[in-house]
């Protein structure tokens, strides 16, 4: 470091400045007095810690800070630890920055010390450890990094949830239980008899069955439509908190084969507008993704970021990474993005803010996804005016009445402690962010909307679009599944209203996808025969009233939705796409089927969709663009007028 290299202060000048400890004795090792003591003026306004300040703020990198605490007390640095003794609590060994090492018997050392900045470090200074040939001295990231490689099994397991508390927890592992097999045989059995014997009646009788879940669907989609945003209290700035008051937050990203992206992932992590010293950004890596592994290795990251290597198991999934930096997540709050995403660079602000003038019972907020390469294509535009929908009308609307809705894999805001209370992710659900929230209400927790906005790339091709869909309905089959295992235990601990809203939006939605073309092609048959029309005796009356207000609803929700979303968003140029929604919800049938499939064939598998093929990108035509970050950061009730997609 340049710093370092600078002349040494004299003693009379560092007590004259009046340092703190925990970073006085960088003077002595030529770092500039006055450059220390601007980063402990900083570290005060900010309320954090001096020595975080000085490595977050990249005054003294991380190794170099080390090596200069070892030198300061007679004791030996190390950049890379020595072998470590396995076991102990992770947590807590990182907390204090001491760890036990394998004892050998043509070495001394006993331990491996690299108190993080803070308190640790404060008592690690204070102890006066000098001179002692038993300990070296290291640096924090190495330290965990060698922790996680020495107890790779252990922390494979837990994030695996196949250990003794994993195993307490209900999960996607466990699949159906005995009553859900019968139940789904007894359907199946019933339903191919009286279908081969009176195909017409069983048709009839599975619509009327299915009537409420579907009527449940649409009116919860129509009554979220008519809530208005909320948007006053960002109007009136009552997110602007004073950084001194921000909580430490947590950044996990995920990420597997995503060298296309990871330029435009690092440059996005670097804008976003929080204190650098209370952030804690870690992206995950799978220890077999070599590729990815070593073009990080490449990159000179920020000090706030790090390169958690997720040990080897199995599944090999999302969550399973996620739970990984649960485990040793430094922040009181925690969100997750995805490799490629551009969030809004106040997000984090907004999200600290809501969360700061809320109860503890508020334990996520759900941010809105943006899609940002609406020009490749159809179907990319119909899965804009999807997210629109989902996440300008739907969500909203939901949240705004109390309700529970389905999280977006990324973008999503939670309390640190409410995700540990909760054990983390499931890891074998592959659309975990589904089940998330949904275990979060059922603790107590409540979810709101967060009227930020990332920017997302949306698959192309039909085929990496069906992989994704494919995936998604599997999850939520799987999540369906798991939380009726104990059909009576979510009742009582979500409540009513919440248990019949995750029912229509679980069941509702994977029935609907389903069996969209046959009623579809059933009621524009009716309809064109004249049979829906004029019906002949009372029951046929009230089936094809039904089955029109159906209908009509049906309509309403496919097509109304989406366009209120569009114009809220400022994105009218998406209404164009509005006519193919039907084909597209077609392919989304496909989509369920084939999950269906796969759920019964390989219930684990997860579909990587690739990322960085997009061709059109409002982000690279415009980024950092001012026009950009305020339309994006806090919507409008009406279209900004600078807003294209």
């Amino acid at each position: 470091m340049e710093a370092l290299a600078r002349p040494h202060a004299g003693a009379g000048e560092v007590r004259m400045l009046g340092l703190p400890a925990e970073i006085a004795f960088l003077a002595d090792h030529g770092v500039p007095p006055v450059q220390l003591q601007e980063a402990a003026r900083l570290a005060e306004r900010t309320g954090v810690s001096p020595s975080r300040q000085v490595i977050a703020s990249g005054l003294v990198a991380e190794e170099q800070f080390y090596r200069a605490l070892a030198a300061e007390l007679g004791l030996r640095f190390l950049p890379r630890p020595p072998p470590l003794q396995p076991g102990g609590d992770i947590a807590a060994i990182l907390r204090e920055g001491l760890a036990v090492t394998r004892v050998r018997p043509d070495s001394p050392v006993r331990f491996a010390a690299a108190p993080p900045p803070g308190p640790a470090l404060r008592r690690f200074l204070a102890a006066g450890a000098r001179a002692r040939g038993d300990i070296v001295v290291l640096p924090p990231s190495a330290l965990a990094a060698e922790l996680r490689r020495a107890n790779a099994g252990t922390i494979a397991r837990a994030a695996a949830w196949l250990d003794e508390a994993g195993r307490q927890r209900f999960s996607a592992r466990t699949g159906t239980n005995w009553l859900q097999k019968a139940l789904a045989f007894i359907l199946v059995a019933v339903l191919s008899v009286t279908g081969t014997l009176a195909p017409t009646l069983t048709l009839v009788g599975v619509m009327l069955t299915l009537g409420p879940v579907f009527f449940g669907a649409v009116i919860l989609r129509l009554a979220a439509m008519m809530e208005r945003p909320t948007i006053d209290l960002w109007r009136e700035h009552r997110w602007q908190i004073d950084d001194s008051r921000l909580p430490v937050y947590t950044v996990a990203v995920p990420i597997f084969g995503e060298e296309a992206v990871l330029d435009q992932l690092i440059d996005a992590l670097a804008a976003i507008d929080y204190p650098a010293a209370k952030l804690d950004i870690r992206i995950l890596v799978e220890e077999i993704d070599w590729g990815l592994r070593r073009a990080l290795a490449a990159r000179e990251l920020p000090p706030f970021m790090q390169v958690v290597i997720v040990p080897r198991g199995a599944p090999q999934t999302k969550p399973r990474a996620l739970n990984v930096a649960l485990a040793e997540a430094r922040g009181e709050l925690f969100t997750i993005f995805d490799a490629e995403d551009i969030p809004d660079p106040r997000q984090l602000r907004l999200a600290a803010a809501r969360f700061l003038r809320s109860g503890a019972d508020l334990v996520c907020l759900q941010a809105h996804l943006v899609i940002d390469n609406t020009e490749d294509g159809w179907l990319a535009g119909c899965f804009a005016l999807e997210y629109a929908g989902l996440f300008d009308v739907l969500n909203p609307g939901l949240l705004q009445s109390g309700l529970p809705i389905m999280l977006g894999g990324t973008s999503n805001h939670f309390r640190t402690q409410a995700l540990r209370r909760v054990g983390g992710w499931d890891p074998w659900n592959v659309t975990e962010d589904a089940d998330i929230g949904f275990r979060l209400v059922r603790t107590g927790g409540y979810i709101a909307d967060l009227p930020s906005r990332t920017l997302e790339e949306a698959p192309s091709k039909l085929r990496a679009w069906l992989k994704q869909r494919t995936r998604w309905y599997k999850g939520y089959l799987q999540t369906l599944i798991s939380h009726l295992l104990l059909p009576g235990r979510l009742l009582s601990e979500a409540g009513l209203l919440s248990t019949l809203t995750f029912l229509v939006l679980t069941l509702g939605t994977l029935l609907g996808t389903f069996f969209y073309p046959v009623f579809a092609a059933v009621t524009g048959t009716a309809i064109l025969s004249g049979s829906l029309l004029s019906p002949d005796g009372p029951l046929e009356l009230l089936l094809s009233a039904a089955a029109l207000a159906l209908a009509c609803g049906g309509i309403c929700v496919v097509f109304l939705i989406p366009a209120l979303g569009a114009w809220r968003r400022g994105a009218i140029g998406l209404w164009r796409w509005l006519p193919l929604l039907p084909i597209y919800h077609l392919l989304a049938s496909l989509a369920a089927w084939l999950a269906l499939y796969e759920y019964l064939n390989d219930r684990f598998a997860w579909n990587k969709t690739a990322h960085g093929l997009a061709r059109s990108s409002r982000y690279r035509d415009r980024a950092r663009s001012p026009a950009l970050t305020d339309a994006a950061a806090i919507p409008a009730p009406l279209p900004p007028a600078d807003a294209r997609y």
